[in-house]
């Protein structure tokens, strides 16, 4: 058995800002399709932006009671928690942004389904890349190239190497980001992970947003830094 695979669903939209309503849609749909098969107790969902994440978390309201948001309470006690569901033999799904993708040690079935909403290149209107752009620039250099691939491969790496942390891990990488597959920049992106194989499923038919919230209470959660940029 492969220890690994990476899902890479046939999207109808890319993840730009143009597109993120009808792109946020999709990806819940596949998202809750994931849910119900049941196949995997310990989850995690990363998001490129606090903005993402809210628009997600209005798609799937009726699932909030399984759902360990970023924000909701300080993160070791959201790991706290799904460490306890998982052990339960409950299904369990910790939802963040970037910083959970850091230093998040889960192993064996406490993490076995990665979700990754997409690519995060840095933002370009952050000071600090407009500024090292510039510079770059000057040299004769090509900022993408130099700054924001890397930037982008890094944090790609870091997301994936949440599911493999030892050798009796196992469960799949789902990646809501055709350009994987359509941008020239992508293989290289996907030469830097680990050698998975790459699986195309369909997305489901996006449905209405569910309009009951049984959760109880709501809390926002508001972005940490900028968007990143579009590529």
């Amino acid at each position: 058995m492969e220890q690994g695979k990476i899902v890479i669903p046939q999207m109808r939209y890319e993840p730009l800002i143009d597109n993120e309503e009808q792109h946020i849609a999709e990806m819940a749909a596949y998202f809750r399709q994931a849910l119900e098969s049941k196949k995997h107790h310990g989850m995690l969902v990363l998001f490129a932006s606090g903005r993402a994440m809210q628009r997600f978390l209005e798609h799937v309201t009726d699932l909030r009671l399984l759902l360990l948001v970023q924000g909701d309470q300080p993160r070791y006690r959201l790991v706290e928690l799904h460490r306890k569901r998982v052990a339960n033999g409950e299904r369990s799904v910790l939802i963040g942004l970037q910083s959970f993708a850091e230093g998040l040690d889960l192993k064996g079935d406490l993490l076995t389904q990665v979700h990754i909403h997409k690519i995060a290149f840095p933002p370009i209107d952050s000071p600090v890349v407009i500024t090292e752009g510039e510079w770059l620039k000057s040299l004769n250099r090509y900022p993408f190239e130099v700054q924001s691939l890397p930037s982008a491969s890094f944090n790609l790496i870091q997301q994936v190497g949440r599911l493999i942390r030892s050798h009796g891990c196992w469960g799949e990488v789902v990646i809501y980001d055709k350009r994987l597959l359509t941008k020239s920049y992508g293989q290289r992106l996907l030469n830097a992970l680990p050698v998975f194989p790459i699986e195309r499923p369909e997305v489901p038919e996006v449905k209405k947003r569910p309009t009951k919230v049984v959760a109880g209470r709501k809390k926002s959660i508001r972005a940490k830094g900028r968007a990143p940029t579009d590529r």
